[in-house]
Parts: C-alpha cells; sequence; structure tokens
C-alpha cells in the first residue's frame, strides 16, 4: 500500500485540528497514545472477537467496522507524521494466521513497543500488522482508502 497519499491527506486533516495550547509536547503525544488505544478497544469491541460465552449472538456491522478501522488508521498516521516517519513509503499487506483476538492485543503490543522505544521500525510493524488486520476484517485496500479519503473529507469541510 502506498502511504504518501494517506500521509498527507491526514497531515491536511491533523493541521485544521486546535490544540490546547497549554498542553505540553509530552502530553499532546500521551494522549495521542491513548486515544490510539481507546479507538483500537473501540474497534475490538465492535468486531466481538473477544467474545468467550456462549451467550446470543450478536450482529456486527461490517461498515460501522469499516469506519472505526479507518478512523484508527488515521490515528496511526498521526503518530507517524508526529515522529516523521513519513519517509515510510509503502508496506507490505499480508494475511494474518492468528484470530482477530490475538491480531488485536499484538497490536496493543506493537504501540506499546512504540511508545518504549520510539523508532521506524517499530512504527513499521504497528502499520503493517494494522493493516493485516484490516484484511482479516475482509477489508480490501481500495475500500480502505476510499473509506479514508470519504470520512476524512468532511472533517476538512466541517
Amino acid at each position: 500500500m502506498n502511504l504518501d497519499k494517506l500521509f498527507s491527506h491526514q497531515n491536511l486533516i491533523n493541521s485544521k485540528i486546535s490544540v490546547d495550547k497549554n498542553l505540553s509536547e509530552y502530553k499532546i503525544t500521551a494522549r495521542k497514545q491513548l486515544t490510539l488505544q481507546v479507538r483500537l478497544s473501540d474497534l475490538a469491541n465492535e468486531t466481538k472477537c473477544f467474545n468467550y460465552s456462549t451467550e446470543k449472538e450478536t450482529k456486527i456491522s461490517k461498515q460501522l467496522v469499516l469506519e472505526k478501522y479507518v478512523d484508527c488508521l488515521g490515528h496511526i498516521l498521526t503518530l507517524g507524521i508526529d515522529k516523521n516517519y513519513v519517509t515510510l513509503n509503502s508496506i507490505t499487506i499480508k494475511p494474518n494466521d492468528y484470530c482477530l483476538s490475538d491480531q488485536f492485543l499484538n497490536l496493543f503490543i506493537d504501540l506499546n513497543d512504540l511508545i518504549i522505544s520510539p523508532s521506524i521500525d517499530h512504527y513499521e510493524t504497528l502499520l503493517e500488522d494494522f493493516m493485516s488486520l484490516g484484511v482479516s476484517l475482509g477489508f480490501s485496500s481500495d475500500q480502505i482508502e476510499e473509506r479514508f479519503f470519504n470520512i476524512n473529507y468532511c472533517k476538512i469541510a466541517l
């Protein structure tokens, strides 16, 4: 997947966000990282992949899962922009043999690795694992990009 357009578009969106000037750079970064953790949890919740009981089956909205997925993507791109990892031009999206719950747990580990030891390698792993999750959720690169540009276009217009 080519990342240049995604980074560029997310950078435009980020330029429209009003950030509290009273916050230090450390606090802003910490809050962005926490936001991603919360959004990843919300996405996992929407997929219901964490259920282990045999209670009633719940209906999953693939459209809502895609929206939450794309929202997380925007937050991941923002972390890369903030750390100047935009030199990462492309990644290879590979299918994953892990179940969804394992993939989400791995994403939390990836994010923790990036927080503890920021590097472009840890960022690339996070991005690759996140894109692999998209494949597991049944989304193509084209679907992800189309939704990313459509959702975020509305945010810019506000």
